[in-house]
């Protein structure tokens, strides 16, 4: 084959990202601080082998925690701050990487093993124009969870959210309550501007404003300002409006559950971190339901580990719930048809709400270069990162969020019903090499209208539903532990899921009336996708057909292990997390939201894991009982 430019530039596309992490080691390397790097590197490198080579795992220990995610890190340090206590953390994948760590990577990192790269299974009217029609649903694996590959979203949601649980009979839940363990994990190094003191400074995850923005967010900003929107900090006294992208990261640098709870702390004799390490069952004493030990699978060999005073579960929605059910805990019928022995009959998996969302919004303007596109990127950039700054720092373009209340909301006043997103690119930006991947979508999408885009200045406004109503489930696919659960979402079966996200795509399409937009020519890309051709664009009929074509999941599922009181029937926990029927086993991760939040769920399963490991301090070391805290 002749070797033309355009094959060149074919050939080099795809692989830019990796091209430039490669240059960004070399040029470490070979400047005059290369010793001093290269020592910074070695070091690096060697506390995160450290995670993977702890050798004298012992047979028993106070706590085992199965996932070493947001929640399984956190409940780790704070559980190990007792010193008497021996705690074991299991995890399943390995350690991050320093290519995880730039931001800007983000979509790349969904299709590498850093993900599970869990698939929802194929349902009508949903995913139509994704690979298989099933919806991607990713879960990072390895130390660090999906703190590793997500887009690093601060977002606490909003207070309604947890006055909600705890008026449902959730004891000790209510914003009042949460506010203190949200503070405390926080280390926010931008100004409180909320009334009163909302925001934490010294906590172990650092929180600031994403240190580079493009010509285009200020735009966006400036458009929503322009629609009666005001800048605000959406995690203080309101979320109506508009605010740059509060992410969770260090100059720059992602910081995952890993380096923020478990790098600091790796001296400490009494926690032993093991990955690598696949759980596949909970040991429960079918006498006195009492769960007494954990199986799980390293090096290809079967062990087992006990544990003095509880389990704790932090595996994921997806895995906590499998691992119950795995166990003997569910729903009697299910369990029954794959011959799993059934201790306690739970609504384990029967509840599971996620967060719907929209990234195919994609539009056009008449500037140049100031929209994110790889091709541009270089040494500079390289530089800049060095320095914490510069594009590299973005979360995958992602850069601002406005919350809107459209005519369809149901809500209470001052809760929003849509999120918008906005990210100064499309899939084209990358050549269909990183975000079209993460989304996997159909190619012939990609070729018939993000391809004709290369090259030219671009964003997308996403569009995410708050309060979905309509609710999916998980089963098992079988009782092999190593096989995946089946995911079912259900989205849209409730029909104000779509009434509300077509409101949203109306309302994102009123920012181009703006004299922010009207100034630089920004228009909304009509190239009708394949599977919408029989629509007319931007009719009702159209924008329902997109979403039931590209909108999937923003990789937020919860509920699968409900928290509820007693009298509540789909509740799997107690609401100190306990689970009902068995002795000494939590749940602490996402899994127990009883309802979803009006935001991202990063911050609310720290928020849960700070405030678990109090309460597990209070059963076992404070002497305290758990429902006077």
């Amino acid at each position: 084959m002749q070797i033309t430019r355009s094959t060149r530039r074919s050939c080099w596309r795809p692989c830019r990202p990796v091209a430039i992490a490669v240059l960004f080691l070399t040029f470490f390397a070979k400047t005059e601080q290369s010793i001093g790097i290269t020592k910074l590197f070695l070091t690096e490198f060697i506390a995160r082998e450290k995670q993977e080579n702890v050798q004298d795992v012992k047979e028993v220990y106070d706590f085992v925690i199965v996932g070493g995610g947001a929640a399984g890190a956190a409940l780790a340090n704070r559980l190990s701050e007792i010193s008497q206590w021996q705690i074991l953390l299991l995890e399943a994948g390995g350690r991050d990487n320093l290519f995880s760590d730039v931001p800007f990577f983000a979509a790349y990192l969904q299709s590498t093993a850093l993900n599970w790269n869990f698939r929802a299974e194929k349902q009508d009217g949903i995913c139509l124009g994704i690979k298989e029609e099933r919806c991607p649903m990713p879960r990072g694996k390895g130390l660090g969870g999906s703190t590793i590959i997500n887009y690093m979203i601060h977002n606490r949601g909003n207070p309604d959210d947890f006055d909600s649980w705890a008026a449902a009979g959730n004891e000790g839940w209510s914003y009042k309550d949460v506010l203190p363990y949200f503070k405390k994990f926080e280390n926010v190094n931008f100004k409180d501007t909320s009334s009163t003191h909302k925001r934490g400074k010294g906590g172990p995850v650092n929180v600031e404003y994403v240190p580079y923005r493009s010509p285009l967010v200020r735009i966006f900003v400036k458009a929503n300002k322009q629609l009666g929107r005001n800048v605000i900090d959406y995690n203080g006294d309101t979320q109506f409006g508009v605010d740059y992208l509060q992410s969770t990261t260090r100059r720059g640098k992602r910081v995952t559950a890993a380096s923020a709870y478990l790098k600091p702390i790796f001296g400490r004799p009494n926690l032993h971190v093991l990955t690598k390490a696949r759980v596949t069952k909970v040991v429960i004493d079918p006498s006195n339901k009492n769960a007494t030990a954990v199986e799980y699978l390293w090096r290809k060999m079967k062990r087992t580990v006990r544990a003095r005073k509880e389990i704790i579960l932090s595996a994921s929605a997806y895995q906590s719930p499998q691992l119950l059910m795995l166990s003997g805990i569910g729903p009697r019928k299910h369990l029954e048809e794959l011959n799993i022995p059934v201790l306690v009959d739970l609504p384990v998996g029967e509840t599971m709400y996620d967060h719907l969302f929209l990234s195919a919004l994609t539009f056009v303007t008449n500037t140049t270069n100031m929209s994110f596109d790889t091709d541009r990127l270089g040494l500079n950039e390289i530089l800049d990162y060095k320095r914490g700054t510069g594009l590299l720092t973005v979360p995958g373009a992602l850069e601002a969020l406005a919350f809107v209340k459209t005519n369809n909301s149901k809500q209470p006043q001052d809760v929003p019903d849509i999120e918008f997103m906005f990210l100064a690119g499309s899939p084209a930006s990358d050549h269909g090499t990183g975000a079209l991947r993460a989304l996997q979508w159909k190619e012939d999408i990609f070729e018939q209208v993000y391809k004709p885009l290369e090259g030219k200045d671009q964003f997308t406004i996403a569009t995410m539903l708050f309060r979905p109503k309509s609710k999916g489930f998980i089963k098992l696919k079988d009782n092999n532990p190593l096989h995946w659960p089946l995911i079912y979402t259900n989205y849209l079966k409730e029909p104000e899921d779509m009434e509300t996200m077509v409101q949203g795509v109306k309302e994102a399409l009123r920012l181009l009336e703006t004299p922010a937009m009207q100034a630089i020519g920004a228009r909304v890309v009509d190239t009708p996708i394949p599977t919408c051709t029989q629509h007319t664009f931007a009719s009702d009929s159209y924008w329902e057909c997109l979403i039931r074509s590209l909108a999937g999941s923003l990789y937020h599922p919860v509920s699968t292990c409900r928290m509820g009181p007693t009298n509540d029937s789909a509740a799997v926990v107690s609401p100190t997390l306990q689970v009902y029927g068995v002795q000494n086993l939590r749940v602490v991760d996402a899994s127990v939201l009883p309802y979803i939040t009006t935001g991202h769920t990063q911050a609310p399963v720290y928020m849960i894991a700070e405030k678990a490991a109090d309460m597990i301090k209070a059963a076992w070391y404070w002497g305290q009982d758990e429902s006077s805290r």
